[in-house]
């Protein structure tokens, strides 16, 4: 597949690397990068072999977030189909059954931040500057950087920064639960990949189930979570657990 703004590798059937590869104009989600996009999230999807997904920049800029001078070009109805086409395909992203891993260096700005937040798990470096910084173009996030960013972050919290659009710290990041390690410039590659040729050894369908499970709790409340968890459970058991379960109790029996 040869794009623009994008590029997608392999590094073998079942670990598959998105790059955001437009540097020249730092990453940005134009109408362009949301086709390219689109269309290999619908190839991963498809591929039933993969099992985990690598989402990362070019060189020190992950993306410097929306294209401003689409947007400045939008009138009201453009303007709003935009927005919900970014809202579609980060949902796309966040529904693949498989972990999607976010390895975040320098900007992550705007929709770079936001498409950051629908991924499972986020790696970063200590050059990492996260940034929502709409409010001061008069603008607001409009893709998950209200709405899910505040699961992370307290209600008060959220607000002083998307208030001031200042720089989110490293440190509070991890602090918060938003990033899950801060990894050398140098290692953060290498660490992302072994750590998902860690997750793509697990069984996928166990995989899935979590991940469905925890996502629908960002937008439901707890009671119906469990009830769900419990019904899944219960599923998994049958369908994969148990075998596990057997070759489990044998490996130890041999041992």
């Amino acid at each position: 597949m040869d794009y623009k703004t994008i590029s997608l590798q392999s590094v073998d059937n079942t670990i598959k690397v998105i790059t955001l590869n437009y540097p020249s104009k730092l990453n940005v989600l134009s109408q362009l990068f949301f086709d390219e996009f689109n269309e290999i999230l619908e190839f991963i999807n498809r591929d039933k072999n993969i099992k985990v997904l690598i989402i990362k920049g070019s060189e020190t800029v992950f993306s410097a977030g929306g294209d401003l001078k689409e947007m400045l070009d939008a009138d009201y109805e453009k303007s709003y189909q935009m927005c919900v086409r970014a809202q579609k395909s980060f949902e796309s992203l966040m529904s693949l059954e498989i972990p999607v891993i976010a390895a975040l260096d320098g900007l992550v700005y705007g929709g770079g931040f936001e498409m950051s937040l629908h991924c499972d798990i986020r790696f970063c470096t200590p050059e990492t500057v996260f940034k929502l910084p709409e409010v001061d173009l008069g603008l607001i996030p409009g893709s998950g950087g209200i709405s899910i960013f505040s699961k992370f972050f307290s209600i008060s919290d959220a607000a002083y920064y998307l208030y001031t659009g200042e720089q989110i710290p490293v440190e509070e990041a991890y602090k918060k639960g938003l990033v899950q390690k801060i990894v050398s410039r140098d290692d953060l590659y290498n660490f992302t990949l072994e750590f998902a040729k860690t997750i793509s050894t697990k069984p996928k369908e166990s995989i899935s189930t979590i991940k469905r499970i925890l996502f629908a709790g960002l937008f439901s409340n707890v009671d119906n979570c469990l009830k769900m968890e419990s019904l899944e459970f219960s599923s998994v058991l049958q369908r994969v657990g148990k075998e596990r379960i057997k070759d489990f109790f044998q490996n130890k029996k041999n041992k």
